[in-house]
Protein backbone atom coordinates (compact mmCIF):
# COMPACT_ATOMS: atom_id res chain seq x y z
CA UNK A 1 0.00 0.00 0.00
CA UNK A 2 2.98 2.22 -0.33
CA UNK A 3 1.25 4.15 -3.14
CA UNK A 4 -1.50 5.76 -0.72
CA UNK A 5 -1.13 9.38 -1.38
CA UNK A 6 -3.25 11.98 0.13
CA UNK A 7 -2.55 15.90 -1.37
CA UNK A 8 -2.46 18.88 0.80
CA UNK A 9 -3.53 21.89 -1.04
CA UNK A 10 -3.18 25.82 0.51
CA UNK A 11 -5.21 28.26 -1.45
CA UNK A 12 -4.60 32.46 -0.63
CA UNK A 13 -8.41 33.40 -1.59
CA UNK A 14 -9.78 36.89 -1.25
CA UNK A 15 -10.56 39.96 -3.14
CA UNK A 16 -8.11 41.30 -6.25
CA UNK A 17 -5.58 43.83 -4.67
CA UNK A 18 -5.18 42.33 -1.40
CA UNK A 19 -1.68 40.57 -1.85
CA UNK A 20 -2.32 36.93 -2.55
CA UNK A 21 0.20 36.56 -5.41
CA UNK A 22 3.55 37.75 -2.52
CA UNK A 23 1.70 36.11 0.52
CA UNK A 24 1.76 32.54 -1.75
CA UNK A 25 5.14 33.16 -3.27
CA UNK A 26 6.67 34.14 0.22
CA UNK A 27 4.68 31.07 1.51
CA UNK A 28 5.77 28.50 -0.64
CA UNK A 29 9.54 29.62 -0.08
CA UNK A 30 9.59 29.17 3.63
CA UNK A 31 7.54 25.44 3.09
CA UNK A 32 9.99 24.58 0.34
CA UNK A 33 12.18 24.01 3.09
CA UNK A 34 10.37 20.67 4.31
CA UNK A 35 8.66 20.11 1.16
CA UNK A 36 11.60 21.07 -1.67
CA UNK A 37 8.99 20.77 -4.98
CA UNK A 38 5.95 22.30 -3.91
CA UNK A 39 5.01 24.17 -6.33
CA UNK A 40 2.97 27.80 -6.07
CA UNK A 41 1.02 28.63 -8.39
CA UNK A 42 -1.61 31.91 -10.18
CA UNK A 43 -5.16 30.73 -10.18
CA UNK A 44 -5.90 33.25 -12.37
CA UNK A 45 -4.03 31.77 -15.28
CA UNK A 46 -6.87 29.40 -14.77
CA UNK A 47 -9.03 31.32 -15.99
CA UNK A 48 -10.48 30.72 -19.41
CA UNK A 49 -9.92 33.52 -22.04
CA UNK A 50 -13.62 34.25 -22.35
CA UNK A 51 -13.46 34.97 -18.56
CA UNK A 52 -10.38 37.38 -19.10
CA UNK A 53 -12.00 38.94 -21.69
CA UNK A 54 -15.23 39.88 -19.49
CA UNK A 55 -12.91 41.42 -16.67
CA UNK A 56 -10.29 43.17 -18.81
CA UNK A 57 -13.53 44.85 -20.15
CA UNK A 58 -15.12 45.65 -16.33
CA UNK A 59 -17.53 43.02 -16.85
CA UNK A 60 -17.85 41.44 -13.48
CA UNK A 61 -17.92 37.27 -13.37
CA UNK A 62 -21.09 35.66 -12.49
CA UNK A 63 -21.65 32.18 -10.95
CA UNK A 64 -21.81 30.45 -14.03
CA UNK A 65 -18.37 32.37 -15.72
CA UNK A 66 -16.79 30.76 -12.37
CA UNK A 67 -17.56 26.70 -12.22
CA UNK A 68 -15.16 26.01 -15.02
CA UNK A 69 -12.53 27.97 -13.68
CA UNK A 70 -12.69 26.62 -10.07
CA UNK A 71 -13.14 23.02 -11.07
CA UNK A 72 -9.50 23.56 -12.90
CA UNK A 73 -8.50 25.21 -9.73
CA UNK A 74 -9.65 22.12 -8.08
CA UNK A 75 -7.97 19.84 -10.36
CA UNK A 76 -4.45 21.65 -11.26
CA UNK A 77 -3.34 22.21 -7.70
CA UNK A 78 -4.25 18.49 -6.72
CA UNK A 79 -2.26 17.24 -9.66
CA UNK A 80 0.38 19.81 -8.66
CA UNK A 81 0.48 18.16 -4.85
CA UNK A 82 0.39 14.79 -6.12
CA UNK A 83 3.29 14.83 -8.11
CA UNK A 84 5.50 17.41 -5.71
CA UNK A 85 5.96 16.56 -1.79
CA UNK A 86 2.22 16.03 -1.79
CA UNK A 87 1.84 20.15 -1.39
CA UNK A 88 0.70 22.57 -3.38
CA UNK A 89 -0.43 26.72 -2.49
CA UNK A 90 -2.71 28.62 -5.19
CA UNK A 91 -4.00 31.70 -5.42
CA UNK A 92 -7.62 32.28 -5.80
CA UNK A 93 -10.25 34.64 -4.52
CA UNK A 94 -12.77 31.94 -3.19
CA UNK A 95 -14.90 34.72 -2.75
CA UNK A 96 -18.39 32.56 -1.44
CA UNK A 97 -18.73 30.00 0.66
CA UNK A 98 -20.31 27.66 -1.85
CA UNK A 99 -17.30 28.14 -4.39
CA UNK A 100 -14.86 26.80 -1.48
CA UNK A 101 -17.16 23.99 -0.70
CA UNK A 102 -17.37 23.57 -4.91
CA UNK A 103 -13.68 23.16 -5.11
CA UNK A 104 -13.04 20.64 -1.76
CA UNK A 105 -15.65 18.50 -3.57
CA UNK A 106 -14.66 18.29 -7.51
CA UNK A 107 -10.93 16.35 -5.35
CA UNK A 108 -12.61 14.76 -2.39
CA UNK A 109 -9.00 12.62 -2.15
CA UNK A 110 -7.43 16.32 -1.42
CA UNK A 111 -7.31 18.05 1.37
CA UNK A 112 -8.04 22.15 1.10
CA UNK A 113 -7.52 24.59 3.09
CA UNK A 114 -8.16 28.64 2.94
CA UNK A 115 -6.57 31.56 4.13
CA UNK A 116 -8.50 34.54 2.66
CA UNK A 117 -6.63 37.88 3.27
CA UNK A 118 -9.22 40.56 3.98
CA UNK A 119 -8.97 44.09 2.62
CA UNK A 120 -11.46 47.17 3.14
CA UNK A 121 -12.53 48.59 0.40
CA UNK A 122 -11.13 51.74 1.44
CA UNK A 123 -7.75 49.76 1.02
CA UNK A 124 -8.48 47.56 -1.97
CA UNK A 125 -9.53 50.89 -4.34
CA UNK A 126 -6.21 52.36 -3.25
CA UNK A 127 -4.38 49.32 -4.43
CA UNK A 128 -5.92 48.89 -7.84
CA UNK A 129 -5.40 52.58 -8.83
CA UNK A 130 -2.02 52.38 -8.82
CA UNK A 131 -1.24 49.31 -9.96
CA UNK A 132 -0.53 47.90 -13.51
CA UNK A 133 -1.24 45.33 -15.94
CA UNK A 134 -3.60 43.14 -13.75
CA UNK A 135 -7.15 42.90 -15.77
CA UNK A 136 -9.38 43.35 -12.73
CA UNK A 137 -10.46 47.10 -12.87
CA UNK A 138 -10.80 49.64 -10.13
CA UNK A 139 -14.57 49.91 -10.83
CA UNK A 140 -15.38 45.95 -10.37
CA UNK A 141 -14.69 46.27 -6.20
CA UNK A 142 -18.62 46.92 -5.45
CA UNK A 143 -18.84 43.24 -7.37
CA UNK A 144 -15.85 41.67 -5.59
CA UNK A 145 -17.40 42.85 -2.08
CA UNK A 146 -20.85 41.99 -2.58
CA UNK A 147 -19.86 38.27 -3.55
CA UNK A 148 -17.62 38.03 -0.47
CA UNK A 149 -18.70 35.53 2.53
CA UNK A 150 -15.29 35.32 4.95
CA UNK A 151 -15.72 31.96 6.85
CA UNK A 152 -16.59 33.30 10.11
CA UNK A 153 -17.48 30.29 11.27
CA UNK A 154 -15.08 27.01 12.46
CA UNK A 155 -18.11 24.98 12.80
CA UNK A 156 -18.77 25.63 9.18
CA UNK A 157 -15.41 25.82 7.63
CA UNK A 158 -13.06 24.23 9.79
CA UNK A 159 -10.41 24.62 7.48
CA UNK A 160 -10.52 27.87 6.59
CA UNK A 161 -8.73 31.11 8.78
CA UNK A 162 -8.78 35.23 8.05
CA UNK A 163 -6.16 37.78 7.87
CA UNK A 164 -6.99 41.16 7.78
CA UNK A 165 -4.23 43.47 6.60
CA UNK A 166 -5.18 46.94 7.08
CA UNK A 167 -2.78 49.49 8.59
CA UNK A 168 -0.50 46.17 9.11
CA UNK A 169 3.45 45.99 7.82
CA UNK A 170 3.55 43.58 5.41
CA UNK A 171 5.86 41.46 7.23
CA UNK A 172 3.48 41.02 10.10
CA UNK A 173 1.07 39.58 7.81
CA UNK A 174 3.45 36.93 6.39
CA UNK A 175 4.19 36.23 9.62
CA UNK A 176 0.30 35.54 10.89
CA UNK A 177 -0.13 33.63 7.54
CA UNK A 178 2.83 31.36 8.31
CA UNK A 179 1.48 30.43 11.05
CA UNK A 180 -1.81 29.69 10.40
CA UNK A 181 0.06 27.59 7.63
CA UNK A 182 1.42 25.16 10.06
CA UNK A 183 -1.79 25.34 12.38
CA UNK A 184 -3.79 24.04 9.31
CA UNK A 185 -1.13 21.55 8.27
CA UNK A 186 -0.74 20.06 11.74
CA UNK A 187 -4.39 19.78 11.74
CA UNK A 188 -4.47 16.90 9.64
CA UNK A 189 -5.42 13.88 10.43
CA UNK A 190 -2.52 12.02 12.08
CA UNK A 191 -2.37 9.05 9.57
CA UNK A 192 -1.66 11.56 6.42
CA UNK A 193 1.45 13.44 8.28
CA UNK A 194 3.10 10.01 9.47
CA UNK A 195 2.65 8.52 6.10
CA UNK A 196 3.49 11.93 4.32
CA UNK A 197 7.17 11.62 6.17
CA UNK A 198 7.89 8.38 4.57
CA UNK A 199 6.86 10.06 1.30
CA UNK A 200 9.47 13.01 1.85
CA UNK A 201 11.83 11.14 3.47
CA UNK A 202 12.11 8.37 0.66
CA UNK A 203 14.98 7.84 -1.58
CA UNK A 204 17.84 10.31 -1.77
CA UNK A 205 16.32 11.90 1.09
CA UNK A 206 15.86 9.03 3.28
CA UNK A 207 18.50 9.31 5.97
CA UNK A 208 18.61 5.43 6.53
CA UNK A 209 18.10 4.59 2.89
CA UNK A 210 22.13 3.15 2.87
CA UNK A 211 21.50 1.40 6.50
CA UNK A 212 21.14 -1.72 5.98
CA UNK A 213 20.06 -2.36 9.55
CA UNK A 214 16.85 -0.13 8.67
CA UNK A 215 16.55 -1.65 5.13
CA UNK A 216 14.90 1.35 3.79
CA UNK A 217 12.80 2.14 7.18
CA UNK A 218 12.88 4.72 8.88
CA UNK A 219 13.83 5.11 12.66
CA UNK A 220 10.79 5.59 15.85
CA UNK A 221 13.46 8.56 16.55
CA UNK A 222 13.43 10.96 13.42
CA UNK A 223 9.43 10.09 12.88
CA UNK A 224 8.79 11.37 16.55
CA UNK A 225 11.22 14.12 16.13
CA UNK A 226 9.33 15.45 12.97
CA UNK A 227 5.71 15.21 14.92
CA UNK A 228 7.44 16.87 17.93
CA UNK A 229 3.58 18.02 18.91
CA UNK A 230 2.11 15.02 19.01
CA UNK A 231 1.99 12.91 22.37
CA UNK A 232 4.34 10.25 21.77
CA UNK A 233 1.79 7.34 23.25
CA UNK A 234 -0.44 9.09 20.48
CA UNK A 235 1.43 8.26 17.83
CA UNK A 236 3.26 5.19 18.85
CA UNK A 237 -0.63 3.74 18.73
CA UNK A 238 -1.08 5.26 15.05
CA UNK A 239 1.63 3.67 13.97
CA UNK A 240 0.72 0.27 15.14
CA UNK A 241 -2.86 0.96 13.64
CA UNK A 242 -0.92 1.59 10.50
CA UNK A 243 0.99 -1.88 10.55
CA UNK A 244 -2.32 -3.88 11.37
CA UNK A 245 -3.97 -2.21 8.24
CA UNK A 246 -0.87 -2.67 5.95
CA UNK A 247 0.11 0.49 5.23
CA UNK A 248 3.45 -0.01 7.16
CA UNK A 249 5.85 -2.49 8.12
CA UNK A 250 7.72 -2.56 11.65
CA UNK A 251 10.92 -3.50 11.38
CA UNK A 252 13.69 -3.60 14.22
CA UNK A 253 11.71 -4.63 16.71
CA UNK A 254 9.62 -1.22 16.67
CA UNK A 255 12.55 0.86 16.37
CA UNK A 256 11.92 1.30 12.76
CA UNK A 257 9.14 1.66 10.46
CA UNK A 258 8.97 1.48 6.52
CA UNK A 259 5.73 1.49 3.81
CA UNK A 260 4.31 -2.06 2.61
Amino acid sequence: MSSFTHPTVLIIGGTAGTGKSTIGESLINLLRLKYPNSQFMEGDRLHPQANIDKMSQGIPLKDEDRWGWLESISKESTKSASQNDGLCIITCSSLKLKYRQFIAAKSPETSFFFIMIYASPKEILMRLTRREGHFMKANMLDSQFQDLELPLSNAIEPNSRIITVDGRLENHVLLETFDLSFELLRGRSLRVQILEIFQLYKGDRNPCSRDENFNNGLPLELIINELSWVHIATLKNELHNLVSEGFLEEISEGSAFRLQ
